[in-house]
């Protein structure tokens, strides 16, 4: 028996920020970063909370892959203002730790109450990046600082009741940012797409998410002002949201999350980076193959070739040079000294990521090690 569930309620399209008005709430706690605050975003779900005279705390220590220690601090602020929700406004770093900050919040009380019933704040994501999907899924990455190395948390408790797509709040994201952000969208689509995991109803949101992304994330990438191609992309980034939750990933992730955790690579950028390489890897198998060819049917792509793989693989090449995306991560600056050294480490923590687990290819320690020195190469 095999399970599916779409989950939160979505609220889409400009304007729908002010669903917040509908919601009679005495107590809120907001979870951001202090971009949100600087940029004016912060002060835009705040005008609306003021309007209904709703009372909020604000808790704006969240930075770009949050760390256990920013989680403990947030955890700390919801217990001791006890809110009716809490609302996280950011990108995927600021969702992330609000899920964890959730999870650990009713964890905690389920402990110290002895497993008797425990209230759950309310749960409202508003993302300010198109991207990550976090609005959508039960899984969030925290970070550990001492041990660097990314903690994946997964759990129902963690998935938000709400999500408000609002493409104005995403208008002023910097360029480079929305390229980061969108090839994310392509890689957790077409992972989800071909995963150990994938169903019929997974393929369906990823096939969207691809083909949505192809259309719009250049546009977004050269006009901020886009509105329409930006909705686009939160359509799509939710999409590959709720398709690579209920499918599963593959190594393009397991390998990103080594070199984001080891050189400090946003994680957007490493997805994109390592992308290509593991399109063309994956694609070896005849029924991966198979599967890029559905995928570039449904997406609107022709395979003039007759090659699903290169076709695939030209594709989102061609898509990443559009967007200024390093070739690989030796073009992004990392030394060969500094790669070489940390390689085998990099190899242990991919090898043990979970979303090798769901790669449609079996992978050993010296293929992923191929794949990985390719995407540093560029090769």
């Amino acid at each position: 028996m095999r399970f599916f569930q779409v989950k939160p309620a979505i609220y889409y399209g400009e304007g729908s920020l002010k669903q917040i008005e509908k919601h009679n709430f005495k107590n809120v706690c907001i979870a951001t970063d202090q971009g949100m605050v600087k940029f004016g975003l912060l002060k835009k779900l705040t005008d609306e909370l003021d309007a209904k005279g709703i009372t909020y705390h604000v808790f704006a220590d969240i930075e770009s892959d949050p760390s256990t220690e920013i989680v403990e601090k947030g955890l700390m602020h919801i217990i001791m203002n006890k809110p009716d929700a809490l609302i996280a406004i950011g990108g995927g770093s600021v969702i992330d730790a609000a899920k964890a900050i959730i999870f650990y919040c009713v964890n905690f009380k389920r402990i110290f109450f002895e497993d008797r019933y425990v209230h759950k704040p309310m749960f409202i994501a508003i993302p300010t990046t198109a991207g990550t999907g976090s609005e959508v899924t039960e899984y969030a990455v925290i970070t550990d600082k001492q041990k660097n190395t990314k903690i994946p948390l997964t759990d129902i408790l963690m998935m938000p009741d709400e999500a408000i797509l609002d493409p104005q709040l995403i208008e002023s994201v910097p360029a480079g940012a929305t390229a980061a952000t969108g090839m994310d969208v392509m890689t957790h689509a077409i992972e989800a797409f071909i995963s150990t995991q994938n169903n019929p109803f997974a393929r369906c949101y990823a096939n969207k998410a691809v083909e949505l992304v192809f259309r719009s994330l250049y546009p977004s990438y050269v006009n901020g002002s886009d509105l329409e191609a930006k909705g686009s992309m939160q359509i799509a980034s939710c999409m590959a949201g709720i398709a690579f939750n209920s499918a599963g990933l593959g190594i393009t992730h397991s390998i990103a999350h080594a070199f984001g955790a080891m050189f400090h690579l946003p994680h957007g950028l490493a997805n994109a980076i390592v992308l290509p390489y593991v399109i063309r890897f994956n694609g070896q198998d005849e029924k991966v193959q198979h599967q890029y060819a559905r995928l570039l049917s449904g997406s609107g792509i022709l395979n003039v070739s007759g090659n699903a793989t290169e076709t695939l693989y030209n594709s989102v090449v061609a898509l990443s040079a559009s967007l200024n995306i390093p070739v690989s991560l030796k073009a992004f600056g990392v030394s060969e000294a500094d790669y070489l050294g940390a390689r085998e480490e990099m190899l242990d923590k991919a090898m043990a990521d979970i979303c090798t687990t769901t790669n449609p290819v079996e992978v050993t320690r010296e293929k992923l090690k191929g794949v990985m020195d390719q995407a540093y190469y560029g090769v």
